[in-house]
C-alpha cells in the first residue's frame, strides 16, 4: 500500500496514452506550473501472461512497444515548462503505481476517466477505481477541459475523519482558490419525515458544525470558506448543486486508509466519484 507523502511532492500523471487523457495531461501540467513542483508521467505496460505463450517474440515487441510510447509522450509534452521525467514501465499498472509513488515521494495522482456512457454518466476504469480504493495520497480524476486554475472547489463533509483531510488537502494543494464546505443530511424522525421548520432548525444546526468543523484548516482560512447545508441525500443532493453552480472540481474523502476499510471507500463516496460529471479528487484518511 503506498504511504502518506508530503503534499509538497511532484504531481504523478498516469495515462494509457488514449486522447481521454489529454485534458488530465494539461491539467497536471498545468498544476505542476502553479505548484512549482515536478511533473512526472508514467505510462504502465502489462504484458498478460497469454500474450508470453502466444508471441515467443514478446521481449522485443514490448521492448518496440515501450520506444513507441516513450516517443509518444515526448512529443506530446513538448513545450510543457515544467520539470519533467517521463517513466515507461512494465507490469501490474497498480503495483507499479504504488512504487512509483514512493519512489518519488509524490503529492497527487492524476488521471483521465475510462469512458464515457449515455447520458454523459463517466464512469471508471479498474485502474482508476483500484487506486482510489487503495492509494493514501490525492488522485485527481480529470473530467472538464482545463481551461482554467481550480477556482471554485467544493469539498464534501460527512464531519468524519476522512472528510478532515479532504478539506486540509484541498486548502494545501489548492491554496489560492475559493473552498465550498458542502453537507447534506437525510435526517427522519422515526417513520415520519421532518416538517419543514425542524428541517430548518436542524440545517442551522448543521451550519454551525460545518463551520466549527472548517477550522480543521486553521482558523484564518476558514473564515472564508463558504457553507453550504442542505436536507436530503447526498448522493442526489451534491450532484444537482454542483450542476446548477460554477463548480470546478469537487473532494472527496474516503472512509480509510489502513485494515479492512481501505477495501471500500464507503458507498456514498464510491456513487459521487462516478456520477459526478466535473472533476472529482479523493482524498483519503491518513493512516495512524
Amino acid at each position: 500500500m503506498v504511504t502518506t507523502q508530503t503534499l509538497d511532492g511532484p504531481v504523478l500523471l498516469i495515462t494509457d496514452l488514449s486522447p481521454r487523457c489529454d485534458r488530465a495531461m494539461d491539467r497536471a501540467v498545468s498544476l505542476s506550473r502553479e505548484r512549482g513542483t515536478a511533473l512526472i508521467v508514467l505510462h504502465v505496460m502489462d504484458t498478460p501472461w497469454l500474450t508470453k505463450l502466444a508471441q515467443p517474440d514478446w521481449r522485443s515487441l514490448q521492448q518496440a512497444n515501450r520506444e513507441t510510447a516513450l516517443g509518444q509522450l515526448q512529443l506530446d509534452l513538448l513545450g510543457a515548462d515544467v520539470e519533467l521525467k517521463v517513466l515507461i514501465e512494465i507490469g501490474n499498472p497498480i503495483e507499479v503505481i504504488e512504487r512509483v509513488v514512493n519512489e518519488q515521494q509524490c503529492a497527487l495522482i492524476v488521471s483521465g476517466t475510462a469512458r464515457d456512457e449515455t447520458l454523459g454518466r463517466v464512469v471508471l476504469g479498474n485502474t482508476v477505481e483500484r487506486l482510489a480504493r487503495r492509494c493514501s495520497i490525492p488522485l485527481l480524476v480529470v473530467r472538464m477541459r482545463p481551461s482554467h486554475a481550480y477556482k471554485q472547489v467544493l469539498v464534501a463533509t460527512d464531519f468524519s475523519d476522512g472528510a478532515r483531510a479532504a478539506l486540509t488537502s484541498a486548502h494545501a494543494l489548492l491554496p489560492t482558490a475559493d473552498l465550498t464546505l458542502y453537507h447534506a443530511f437525510d435526517q427522519v424522525a422515526g417513520i415520519y419525515e421532518l416538517d419543514q421548520p425542524t428541517i430548518e432548525e436542524a440545517i442551522v444546526n448543521q451550519q454551525n458544525k460545518a463551520r466549527l468543523f472548517a477550522a480543521a484548516i486553521n482558523n484564518d482560512a476558514s473564515d472564508a470558506v463558504k457553507v453550504v447545508v442542505e436536507h436530503g441525500s447526498p448522493q442526489q443532493r451534491l450532484p444537482a448543486y454542483v450542476d446548477d453552480h460554477p463548480v470546478d472540481l469537487v473532494v472527496l474523502g474516503t472512509q480509510g486508509a489502513t485494515g479492512m476499510v481501505r477495501a471500500a471507500m464507503g458507498s456514498v463516496a464510491e456513487n459521487l466519484l462516478a456520477s459526478l460529471r466535473c472533476d472529482v479528487m479523493v482524498v483519503p484518511r491518513p493512516a495512524h
